[in-house]
């Protein structure tokens, strides 16, 4: 089957960490025998001006793992006007999808990620060629009061008009969704992201030295590691040789890292910055705990991560998580409550030889490894095409 999937955001030169998990399920599907074409239009922030470079080979088709990509890269030309913004990016993937068309030929059904910018930008179009096509939603504003802007809302019900089906990846975002658009029972359809079972192997029985707990996130500010900061310095006045490793990369690093320092605990926190996949691994299976102490989430990625490699989880009480974490895989927490953190963590220490990671991995690998991912899909796609 030709699938053409087009990514609201997509991993460029500059910014490699975006939309990784886009690329990943991407390569999942083109494994499982779906024949793969990627169409991403980067729209790069006016803060990356001196970063970016034009690409001579922009919008040239390469092979990733034998699935065809074809990736166009921009500066945002209204970093203060949305609308023109949105129809600039319009029209660009607009240009990029009809080439690939006119070229490959018509595909079998388009996957969306995200109506903003993806679907609201090609709704119509694909339409009017009745090319069917399915949305996936991964935004956290859908789980936040008030998240959207009027014309955001007007986008994302054009992106819905047309859609086949709609995939929400947490049960928080499909009732969120529902509710706010009014979308039936039979028009959306609750698929978890999968986790990449190939790259994360069961971590390491016994692991030397001290208690070692491990965030992997963006560092934003709905990502609350402040809060995570503050829990761990209390935890570590009773629990002084605790180490906290911080992987990521973002706005927030300056401020973290002077908030360590300010509460004296910078010696015990580590941070490693942007890590690609292979190095996360490694360092799951040499930490005992993941932590994910965000204030939304659509899903948590991270989460399924740290399980897949037999990592016991506390997370707060964000939206996907709800869905992901159970008493046999760690401990759901209240959000934006560094006390309620820190008990957390010192419970998590004094019950860890309760949870067993062959359990904990064969939970994560059951309901959300490749296998299932794809069966979901490939049931979706057979109740559209």
């Amino acid at each position: 089957m030709k699938l053409l999937i087009i990514p609201s955001w997509y991993p460029s030169n500059i910014h490699p960490e975006s939309g990784t998990f886009f690329r990943e399920r991407a390569l999942i599907l083109q494994h499982h025998g779906f024949n793969i074409t990627i169409a991403a239009h980067i729209v790069h922030s006016a803060r990356d001006v001196l970063k970016f470079k034009p690409d001579p080979n922009n919008g040239m088709p390469i092979s990733d793992n034998e699935m065809i990509v074809y990736k166009t890269e921009a500066l945002n030309p209204y970093p203060k006007l949305p609308k023109q913004a949105f129809k600039s990016y319009k029209k660009s993937i607009s240009a990029l999808v009809q080439h690939i068309i006119a070229k490959q030929g018509r595909p079998d059904l388009v996957f969306i990620n995200s109506s903003l910018f993806a679907g609201a930008s090609l709704a119509k179009y694909l339409h009017e060629q009745s090319i069917p096509y399915m949305v996936s939603e991964h935004l956290k504003e859908f789980i936040i009061v008030d998240g959207w802007t009027a014309f955001q809302k007007v986008c994302i019900k054009n992106s819905y008009n047309y859609a086949s089906r709609i995939i929400a990846t947490s049960a928080a975002l499909k009732n969120n969704i529902q509710s706010e658009f009014n979308i039936s029972d039979e028009k959306i359809v609750l698929i978890p992201n999968p986790a990449d079972v190939q790259s994360f192997s069961l971590r390491t029985e016994n692991i030397e030295g001290p208690f070692t707990f491990i965030a992997i996130a963006l560092l934003r500010q709905e990502k609350r590691l402040d809060i995570l900061i503050n829990a761990f310095a209390k935890l570590i006045k009773k629990m002084p040789d605790a180490v906290l490793t911080i992987v990521g990369d973002g706005p927030e690093k300056d401020n973290l890292k002077l908030l360590s320092r300010k509460l004296n605990i910078s010696k015990r926190v580590n941070f490693t910055g942007y890590q690609r996949k292979p190095a996360v691994a490694e360092m799951l299976r040499h930490h005992h705990v993941l932590v994910l102490s965000s204030e939304v989430e659509t899903f948590g990625v991270a989460l399924v991560e740290a399980m897949t490699a037999g990592l016991p989880v506390i997370a707060t009480r964000c939206g996907g998580p709800e869905s992901i974490v159970s008493p046999d895989t760690g401990m759901l927490v209240k959000r934006n409550d560094p006390f309620k953190l820190a008990k957390a963590m010192q419970k998590m220490i004094d019950r860890y030889s309760t949870y067993d990671p062959n359990k904990i991995r064969h939970i994560a690998l059951e309901q959300y490894g490749d296998k299932t991912y794809v069966a979901r899909i490939t049931e979706t796609i057979s109740s559209i095409v």
